[in-house]
């Protein structure tokens, strides 16, 4: 046994080393599972710890569904959105930016439209009139003003980048273009558009799984440098001439715009920091339009012009699980920007996480090693809890992402694997153990066997004795019954005028005592048998009286006057007739031996029907007797306890196990005339 525990031992160790060697080689490849589940673990960050800081320099103008109600279909007419534009640049913001590429003239300029049709141009010549161009139009209201356009790369059939574009960079360092995000095609605006304006590329990739996640800040179109629609915005906000790349072995190291300095890391794209609900500025297209905002809404404002009405702008799902407009998200990731809020993920976080899975697997080896499954356990959650709080501090305090995906993992299958090792140690231990001691264990079970043999014994001994008293006390009611009655028709029959009109209802009752001691045998066959009763609908009231009657036969009710309140409103109820006349007879029969031990000539019982606000039929049955004390009320209920002297100790047990089998209950109160009242409850027939 100890030679295979130390042959598993060496061949966990064996295991555990694959183990480390097979998470190393998936962290150095990178699959994609590896990055979809680096991926999630970032976005679990976020929806924790959303990022809470908002600069207030930002307005969104949305082009939503209320204005695209007031203003027609989009895309519209390019004279509406210079119109807009127009409005929006009458109070000097720094900056416009407008997520909308501009391919194609404007088909609805009456310009085009006569180029289009020769014949309506040649109706109209002479008309001395130039007809516009919308694309004119707003042209000039673009030109002059800090307007940036967006544009889309691996679009169209264009290869060459705006010239404003491409004479406005300038690098330090190494030549950044094989770092940066690499296309062959972009889709530029209108040659008049692009003149009086810059551009920024504006399209937003998602991830595999649909979720955007990072934007990169550079394009290379072709080996030219194109910056994103964020930064050519933050360039034209900060009066910046040119963007100035500084770089290190060829990767982005910072962005500066004149005065404004952006670090950056991961090749220059980084993560963007998501809030679950931005509290910008948002203002309706139409609003706009019709002049219902105020007038320095946008002064020295950074004004992002956009479309989000829905089924026409692009939705995307966030890391914070929420999907958000395009414009939205240009939004946060300039914001991201002013505040310095960016998330980051080094390169030198590669290596960091690999030299921290070699640590994890030296420390688990060593342990495993050397100490038990407690160690094990110990390392276990103390490697788990240092990965949990490195990763989520580096994310709180220097907005950078750690992965703690394959730390976790690694962790986790080292402990499983090294602890199933150490049970496999212990049970051989514990086999070892249990066949030395296999004589001792044998002599105690033939001494628990003899025990358990005599205590089998004294239990049935006890219930064939419960069982007998408890048939005993319920037969004795209905046989008291009967002899009571055979008395009464034998002193009829001694008499000398034999009246069989008498006698013949005494005969009758008799016959009815002996069904009900038989139904009683049969009631407690049947629960014994199936553990079932069978219940009916009875009307509570009549079973209350005809009780009455029957004890008024036996002369119960000439020592003890009996009153009723029956409520005539109440249902009928469900339960077992003959188990009813039990549990009644052994309440009322109480209450009168309770009288008893007071001597008092105003002695009653009162007996009530009501339904409780429960919506169950209740029952009391109150005496004038000496009442009951705590004590005794905690243990009334207990089969064998009794105040009697000549008492059983079975009634009050019974009738309680016969009431709570219908769905009732049964309890005892103080009275307001130092007696006690019995209760019970029945469930209505429903």
């Amino acid at each position: 046994m100890l030679t295979f525990a130390t042959k598993a031992f060496s061949k966990t160790t064996t295991i555990l080393v694959a183990v480390l060697f097979c998470v190393i080689i998936l962290k150095i490849s990178d699959p994609w599972a590896v990055r979809i589940l680096r991926h999630n673990t970032f976005d679990t960050f976020q929806k924790i710890s959303p990022n809470q800081k908002e600069t207030q320099q930002i307005v969104l103008v949305e082009i939503d569904e209320k204005s695209l109600k007031a203003k027609g279909q989009w895309p519209w007419q390019r004279n509406i959105l210079a119109d807009l534009a127009d409005k929006i640049l009458q109070q000097s913001p720094r900056a416009l930016a407008i997520d909308i590429v501009f391919p194609e003239p404007d088909r609805t300029s009456p310009s085009l439209i006569l180029e289009n049709n020769p014949t309506l141009a040649q109706q109209l010549k002479t008309h001395e009139h130039d007809f516009p161009s919308y694309d004119d139009t707003l042209a000039n209201v673009l030109n002059g003003h800090p307007v940036i356009l967006g544009m889309a790369t691996g679009y169209g059939t264009d290869q060459r980048a705006p010239i404003e574009t491409t004479t406005s960079i300038r690098m330090h360092g190494g030549d950044v273009r094989p770092t940066l995000p690499r296309f062959n095609y972009v889709l530029r605006n209108i040659e008049q558009l692009e003149t009086v304006t810059t551009q920024g590329v504006n399209n937003l990739a998602a991830e595999r799984d649909g979720i955007i996640r990072q934007l990169p800040l550079l394009y290379n179109v072709n080996g030219a440098i194109i910056p994103s629609f964020e930064i050519e915005t933050l360039r034209i906000a900060n009066n910046a001439n040119e963007i100035e790349l500084t770089t290190e072995n060829n990767k982005l190291e910072s962005i500066r715009l004149n005065s404004f300095d952006l670090t950056m890391s991961n090749r220059g794209k980084p993560w963007i920091y998501f809030s679950k609900s931005s509290d910008y500025t948002k203002v309706s297209a139409n609003d706009t339009l019709t002049g219902a905002i105020d007038d320095t809404l946008f002064k020295d404002k950074i004004v992002i012009l956009g479309v989000t009405a829905l089924g026409i702008a692009d939705y995307t799902l966030t890391p914070v699980g929420s999907s958000l407009s395009g414009l939205a998200i240009h939004a946060q990731a300039l914001d991201n920007m002013l505040t310095d809020t960016l998330l980051t993920r080094p390169s030198s976080f590669f290596w960091l996480e690999l030299g921290y899975l070699l640590l994890i697997g030296i420390l688990f080896l060593v342990v495993h090693k050397r100490h038990g499954a407690l160690e094990v356990t110990v390392t276990f959650a103390i490697l788990c809890w240092t990965t949990v709080l490195l990763s989520s501090g580096i994310f709180a305090f220097r907005t950078e992402l750690f992965d703690p995906s394959l730390p976790l993992i690694l962790t986790l299958i080292m402990f499983m694997i090294s602890v199933s090792t150490g049970f496999v140690m212990e049970q051989a231990r514990r086999r070892e153990e249990a066949r030395i001691a296999a004589q001792k264990e044998r002599e105690k079970e033939a001494r628990i066997r003899k025990l358990q043999n005599e205590l089998l014994h004294t239990i049935g001994k006890s219930s064939v004795q419960k069982l007998s008293s408890s048939i005993a006390h319920e037969l004795n009611q209905p046989l008291a019954a009967i002899y009571n009655f055979t008395n009464a028709a034998k002193k009829i029959l001694d008499r000398d005028n034999i009246d069989q009109e008498t006698v013949k209802p005494v005969l009758e009752k008799i016959l009815k005592q002996a069904d009900r001691g038989n139904e009683i045998l049969r009631t407690i066959r049947d629960a014994a048998e199936t553990g079932k009763t069978n219940l009916s609908p009875l009307d509570i009231n009549k079973i209350i009286i005809e009780e009455i009657e029957l004890l008024n036969d036996s002369g119960l009710g000439k020592e003890v006057r009996i009153h009723t309140d029956l409520s005539p409103e109440i249902t009928d109820g469900t339960a077992n007739e003959i188990q009813l006349h039990q549990v009644l007879l052994n309440l009322i029969r109480n209450a009168k031996q309770a009288t008893e031990e007071i001597d008092r000539t105003d002695h009653e019982i009162l007996i009530s029907t009501c339904e409780n606000p429960k919506g169950m039929i209740e029952v009391a049955v109150s005496d004038t007797g000496p009442g009951l004390i705590e004590d005794q009320k905690k243990d009334l209920f207990k089969p064998f306890f009794t105040t009697k002297e000549q008492g059983t100790g079975l009634g009050l047990a019974i009738s309680r196990s016969i009431i709570e089998a219908w769905g009732g209950n049964l309890w005892v109160e103080d009275n307001n005339k130092g007696g006690a009242t019995f209760k019970f409850t029945l469930p209505l027939n429903n």
